[in-house]
């Protein structure tokens, strides 16, 4: 391996093997030109590990580095932990995508929910984008008013008959379903199913004596999210503003310790991609247990969705839970499946090449729905240049 030296400003540690520098370069340039504040980007290739890079600042005053073990808050790129966990209990036969959310959920099963199913559900076709009624993310925070006002809400449009961004309901709904089959919720869930049995360093629910090794999200210069339309102004309003998102909740205690399934995941770039390369290997690793059988995995990636959200008007494709691949956000392969993040987080699953890839960041900035970040574009175009040049770890 190569290993990178803080010889740079701001500082990047890590490494890559060789045939990768050029990832090193992308990476280094990204913080150089003052892009990121704080950043880390994995490629798993197989059990590979062939890059590996953390850099910069874990806060805004710049006085404490990214180490390689810091957690970022991942918003919605915690949405591919949801699905996995929700595939994990389909493998298990504990729930079925083609079965209505009301045979587990009975109280959903009311002003037009009673046929809606779990890939639908799942793939945010079901119309509870947000709360009709007024919440507060504290109500988020207890779980259950939240929950309670989904299953008795009439959805915001038929369901079935398009699709809306689910900002933070997807994870209620998520967990709900895993508290009623299982009995645990989606946290204890995925912390004794996934990230115990693969040795990963990811949290739904992040303990307090973590928090010395969470890093400051720094929230968008511009606060307003860029949208060029609003196809269904009350999807929107229910589901961007109530409530209005909050870069600094990402900072809190009370935000770390919930880990709300749908934004509230803390992770770094190293098991994020792990978790990743798992699944591009239909489900397994070769020294590792398996998470979900490969014909689970193919139903769970599975195109449910395309077309125009209804919340922001982006277009883009979704499978169960996970964000299928959309403009080159997740490579060149449009079999990738993952998830991205409010700020510029990515996490993904490659699976024509057997690759888990993840990008985190500190320094947010808000979407522009028809292109890719920019440090992301770098990253990528970067990794799969030197990928086709040959075999990872080969010279």
């Amino acid at each position: 391996m190569i290993e990178v030296t803080a010889d740079s400003q701001p500082p990047v540690f890590g490494s890559v093997k060789p045939g990768f520098e050029s990832v090193r370069a992308a990476f280094v340039a990204n913080l150089a030109i003052g892009e990121e504040l704080g950043a880390g980007f994995t490629v798993v290739h197989g059990t590979e590990l062939v890059v590996d890079l953390w850099g910069g600042y874990a806060d805004e005053s710049r006085t404490t580095l990214v180490q390689a073990d810091s957690l970022f808050n991942i918003w919605s790129t915690t949405k591919g932990l949801a699905a996995t966990c929700i595939a994990m209990l389909v493998d298990r036969k504990q729930l079925d995508y083609d079965s209505s959310v009301a045979r587990y959920w009975p109280e959903f099963a009311c002003n037009g929910k009673e046929r809606v199913t779990l890939a639908q559900m799942m793939s945010h076709q079901a119309g509870l984008c947000g709360p009709r009624e007024p919440v507060t993310i504290e109500d988020h925070y207890r779980h259950e008013p939240v929950a309670a006002l989904l299953a008795a809400q009439t959805p915001l449009f038929p369901p079935g008959t398009a699709w809306g961004y689910h900002t933070l309901t997807i994870g209620t709904l998520a967990d709900e379903l895993v508290r009623r089959v299982d009995g645990r919720t989606i946290g204890k869930f995925f912390a004794d199913e996934v990230a115990g049995p693969l040795g990963l360093d990811i949290f739904l629910g992040l303990p307090a004596e973590h928090d010395h090794r969470a890093v400051q999200m720094i929230a968008p210069a511009d606060l307003e999210v860029a949208l060029f339309d609003k196809p269904n102004p009350d999807a929107y309003r229910a589901g961007m503003e109530n409530p209005a998102l909050v870069a600094d909740w990402a900072n809190t205690r009370a935000w770390r310790a919930a880990g709300l399934a749908g934004a509230g995941g803390s992770a770094n770039a190293r098991n994020l991609a792990r978790l990743y390369a798992v699944l591009a290997g239909s489900g397994s690793l070769t020294d590792g247990p398996r998470l979900v059988s490969p014909q689970t995995l193919a139903a769970a990636t599975r195109q449910q969705a395309i077309g125009i959200d209804q919340v922001n008007g982006e277009v883009a494709r979704y499978a169960a839970g996970y964000s299928l691949n959309t403009n080159g956000c997740m490579g060149p392969s449009q079999r990738s499946f993952g998830h991205a993040g409010w700020g510029g987080s990515v996490a993904f699953a490659d699976p024509d090449r057997k690759l888990g890839i993840a990008f985190i960041m500190n320094r947010m900035i808000n979407p522009d729905w028809d292109t890719v970040d920019a440090r992301l574009t770098r990253l990528l175009r970067s990794t799969y240049a030197a990928l086709s040049k040959g075999q990872p770890g080969k010279t």
